[in-house]
């Protein structure tokens, strides 16, 4: 009888420690995701700072273009 007591006892020791490392991995897992979902956050401010500045020269082309027209035009 004192064997099982035993047995449940350092069973339930053993699976406590299990879950406190688990728990542990869990919280250290959650900071790295945290981590690498700053990083694409800020690739895709990046990004977006990239196609304006893609956007504003299209732009400068298409206004380049117009003038460029009106002066054949004119002649």
């Amino acid at each position: 009888m004192i064997f099982m007591e035993n047995l449940q006892i350092t069973l339930t020791i053993v699976l406590l420690i299990i879950e406190v490392f688990a728990f542990a991995w869990l919280i250290v897992d959650i900071q790295k995701s945290k981590k690498n979902q700053h990083k694409i956050i800020e690739l895709e401010h990046q990004i977006l700072k990239v196609e304006s500045s893609i956007i504003a020269l299209e732009n400068t082309i298409l206004e380049k273009i117009d003038v460029l027209i009106e002066l054949q035009s004119n002649d």
